[in-house]
């Protein structure tokens, strides 16, 4: 039991590392992954093009890049790279709780992070979420670390001894490089920087009130609190140093998307998603839907979703009022961790009112980070048989969340590939077409758009101009070295620009079934 404490730490890396990489090519690339695939395929000039006709900025591309031609760019070496960043996400998270609590509240909070669904499938896919709360964890870090200890959070002196000097420089520098890196990683990072001031100014404001009874003699000095100094410009110009080389291409994106409206996937929020994300957050989202522009949270066999939006809402409210009526001492820090989660929730959520539309789980992936510091804290409270409970409820609900099934059929099938290697094939939607660009290439394939078969998205980033289409069913049907592939069950549907007479089954691989016609 002594080494088990001395290393429980490193007891829960291990865990989260486990529950991370158990499986991890087992299921299938959906869209975005695919995406992915395919840029850091190409060139690396091509794949900056590819960068720059989508909406996001170029870091993780051209680290995964590298990284991922170590594992010939397979779906295994792909999600590697976040499944690292997601492990180290648990240890970013145990150190920024370590700082403003204490050990114990740290290992909570890790224990949360290493289990939650929610992080564990960000974790394994493809994508730049996971390096993303990375970094944003990272900066917070060394933001928080430039400010008095919880004891000494109301002198004075405390604050300008941390804050300044040559261990506040490096803390500003570090806190710059590491929201930089956001920002270069993900376009939310730049949202992060009102909300990271608004930390800064939250801790110079009590200190200063509390040395100056509230007077008109004392407005002033009020006021210059939430003036920035030294330190909190320093690492503001880190931040700004190190993306002002991807400006041009930001400022096209932002063009791009006002004229394109390239992110009406996404739906105005209202204000009870807050409550929404947070469930999705503890308890995940359904793997199969992943696909989809917004995922809702997991479903429970016998539980409303209502009945669980109330519950979260409740209980999170709980937890936040019985720790500022027991934790006195950290009032600060638990000011800290709400306003990097629900402040910075509630900041995308205003957003919408400008027409800006940004509210999805993934984007926030960071705020459900210091969301589960704030339960790693009232576990570290509370006592030993109520964390028994908590965690045992918390079993419960899991194991009764509805499974939805998801595609398994691609990986399936490109490990047989070599069969229909004198075949070419057809697909019947664009979204499935870049899907199968990633596991077969371009090359192989002929999109017939069965919806809508005028329509050519050779535009979309993922596809470009070396598309091979066809308006034609006649084409489809007459080429008897071709075969369709399709995730659903051809033959049944009704659809005026297909018909299904003569189509036969050849093969199937779990979820991907091979046509052709007779």
């Amino acid at each position: 039991m002594k080494y088990v404490k001395k290393y429980s730490f490193y007891l829960i890396l291990i865990l989260a590392s486990a529950l991370r990489l158990w499986q991890l090519n087992r299921r299938d690339f959906w869209y975005d992954e695919a995406f992915t695939g395919i840029a850091v395929k190409e060139s690396w000039t091509g794949m900056l093009k590819m960068i720059m006709a989508d909406v996001h900025p170029p870091l993780y591309y051209l680290a995964l890049k590298f990284f991922a031609s170590f594992f010939g760019y397979s779906v295994f070496g792909i999600r590697l790279f976040s499944v690292i960043f997601g492990v180290l996400c648990i240890f970013a998270v145990y150190l920024f709780t370590r700082e403003l609590f204490n050990k114990k509240a740290a290992l909570y909070a890790g224990i949360i992070a290493a289990v939650s669904p929610f992080a564990i499938q960000y974790s394994m896919e493809g994508r730049m979420y996971s390096m993303f709360a990375f970094f944003i964890i990272m900066a917070a870090y060394f933001l928080v670390k430039q400010f008095p200890v919880p004891s000494a959070r109301y002198s004075i002196s405390a604050f300008v001894t941390t804050g300044k000097g040559k261990l506040g420089a490096r803390n500003s520098i570090l806190f710059g490089l590491f929201l930089g890196l956001a920002a270069l990683t993900h376009y939310m990072g730049i949202i992060f920087i009102p909300v990271f001031y608004a930390v800064y100014g939250m801790y110079k404001f009590p200190v200063l009130s509390s040395q100056f009874p509230v007077s008109k003699k004392r407005l002033l000095e009020l006021f210059k609190s939430f003036l920035p100094d030294k330190n909190i410009l320093v690492g503001y110009a880190v931040a700004l140093l190190i993306f002002t080389p991807w400006i041009p291409s930001f400022i096209k994106h932002l063009v791009k998307n006002a004229a394109s409206n390239s992110l009406d996937w996404i739906r105005p929020a209202n204000f009870g998603d807050i409550a929404v994300n947070i469930q999705m957050f503890i308890f995940g989202t359904p793997l199969g839907e992943m696909s989809s522009g917004m995922p809702g949270p997991n479903e429970f066999y016998g539980i409303a979703d209502i009945s669980m939006w109330i519950a979260v809402t409740i209980f999170i409210t709980a937890v936040v009022l019985y720790l500022f009526r027991v934790e006195t001492r950290y009032a600060s820090s638990l000011e800290t961790v709400l306003l990097l989660s629900l402040g910075f929730m509630v900041l995308v959520w205003f957003l919408g009112f400008l027409g800006k539309y940004y509210f999805v789980a993934r984007y926030l992936l960071p705020a459900g980070y210091f969301i589960f510091v704030l339960l790693g804290v009232w576990l570290a409270r509370i006592r030993l048989p109520y964390r028994v409970m908590a965690a045992g409820f918390y079993v419960i609900l899991l194991f009764l969340t509805i499974p939805l099934g998801y595609s398994e059929g691609w990986n399936e099938f490109s490990k047989n590939q070599d069969k229909y290697k004198n075949n070419g094939f057809y697909i019947l939607n664009a979204f499935d077409y870049v899907i199968a660009k990633y596991y077969l290439g371009a090359d192989r394939f002929t999109l017939y758009n069965v919806d809508w078969p005028p329509y050519n998205p050779d535009y979309w980033a993922a596809i470009g101009p070396s598309l091979k289409r066809t308006e034609n069913f006649e084409d489809l049907k007459n080429d008897k070295e071709a075969l369709i592939i399709s995730n659903t069950q051809l033959g049944g549907q009704d659809n005026v620009n297909f018909d299904p007479t003569g189509l036969q089954l050849i093969a199937q691989y779990k979820n991907i079934l091979i046509y052709r016609f007779r």
